[in-house]
């Protein structure tokens, strides 16, 4: 991204850039191929109703956190006016966070993180609750080959299993911490037969310097520091 990139945006000239963007990938790879929409808490209720409402056109596979996850009750009030299926829960560490967002009606995904929400027995539990309410999940997993490995234990043994996220690790850092990655076949992670998560950590690499990730902030024109 460019410098202007991370400037603040009136609505109005985020929300036309979304609908631009998303209509442009949806056009690039047709309808054989599902559109996830992540806005990564940065809106408020009414901008993410808004926006949904303009997303519909591209029949996106889910809508994932328009708003902060804080709010059980308004996060429902999005989905009921939004016809885009609501995906959320990445930042929860709790089965009882999780309790109130069904209760709520709030979503049509859950996405539970292994590594916040109690490792992998604790999202068989969360799984069990979302199957109990026809809620399929979406393991949330940003971080390394090891919680990909997790995720896809945790993948094979629920019934209610949409998709997995995966963000590749081909390249260092990631393709140097295991011996022996999961494989990635024509857009299936492939479940290893060897026992535990069926990885081996490459123990050589975890004497290497760090390797912070630069994080980028969006910036005010004034200096300030942005919500988006």
């Amino acid at each position: 991204y460019n410098e202007k990139f991370y400037l603040h945006k009136s609505f109005t000239e985020w929300a036309n850039e979304s609908v631009k963007n998303v209509g442009a990938v949806k056009e690039a790879v047709g309808d054989s191929v599902d559109i996830c929409v992540e806005i990564h808490r940065q809106m408020s209720p009414t901008e993410g109703i808004s926006l949904g409402k303009r997303l519909e056109q591209f029949s996106p596979y889910f809508y994932e956190d328009p708003m902060l996850p804080d709010s059980p009750n308004i996060m429902a009030e999005i989905q009921k006016n939004c016809n885009i299926p609501i995906a959320t829960g990445e930042r929860f560490t709790s089965i009882f966070e999780f309790q109130q967002l069904l209760e709520a009606k709030a979503t049509s995904f859950i996405r539970p993180d292994l590594c916040l929400a109690a490792g992998i027995s604790g999202c068989k539990k969360i799984s069990a609750m979302a199957e109990a309410n026809h809620i399929k999940v979406i393991p949330h997993n940003p971080l390394s080959p090891v919680s990909t490995a997790a995720c896809v234990q945790l993948d094979a043994s629920i019934p209610n299993f949409a998709l997995q996220e995966y963000t590749g690790e081909d390249k260092p850092p990631k393709k140097d911490l295991i011996e022996n990655p999961i494989k990635l076949e024509n857009g299936y992670l492939v479940v290893p037969e060897t026992p535990g998560l069926g990885i081996t950590l490459n123990e050589k690499s975890l004497s290497l310097g760090e390797n912070p990730k630069i994080l980028d902030t969006p910036i005010g024109y004034d200096g300030s520091v942005q919500d988006r």
